[in-house]
């Protein structure tokens, strides 16, 4: 297969975005976060799931042979296109589509903590966080893609160890 980073991360880019506009149409980021907080992590758990494929398709490709050079290079490739694409997906549903999801998460995670009996300080730890990552500011979108890439780099790395294969000598 050729390029499998770029067909893969815009392959799972559309489903991700499948998966959010669902998400929506069954109310799980707008009145059902008690299911949205667990449903939110498949775009994230797809992902990585389709870094280490496209990195085995890439050693497929190669005649089943792949250097960590090689490997990881699909996985940075497929990472920087996803996230970046990601970020700009999560900004639309935040900006237009659901303007009101942050107040509503927010809303939703106090109660929880409170019905946990939640300390003040815990309290405080929790929402300062919830503002940082989920709260539609430009350093929430950047902390968005820099994790995000994070995470897929990493994952590009461990799969490149363990999927390389040297060709075999005659």
């Amino acid at each position: 297969m050729k390029r499998p980073a770029k067909k893969f991360a815009l392959g799972t880019l559309a489903v991700s975005v499948i998966w959010i506009l669902f998400e929506h149409l069954m109310g799980y980021n707008t009145t059902r976060n008690d299911v949205g907080q667990y449903t939110r992590l498949f775009p994230v758990i797809f992902f990585w799931i389709m870094l280490v494929v496209a990195i085995y398709y890439r050693r497929r490709g190669n005649g089943n042979t792949l250097t960590f050079s090689e490997g990881f290079r699909t996985g940075l490739i497929m990472t920087l296109i996803y996230c970046a694409g990601f970020t700009i997906v999560i900004i639309l549903y935040n900006q237009y589509l659901n303007p009101e999801y942050y107040p509503m998460l927010k809303d939703f995670t106090m109660k929880q903590l409170q019905e946990r009996q939640a300390s003040q300080t815990t309290i405080d730890a929790k929402m300062k966080e919830l503002e940082m990552t989920q709260s539609g500011t430009p350093l929430s979108y950047l902390l968005l893609f820099v994790f995000s890439s994070v995470w897929g780099i990493g994952i590009s790395a461990l799969a490149s160890l363990i999927l390389m294969k040297k060709p075999k000598v005659a």
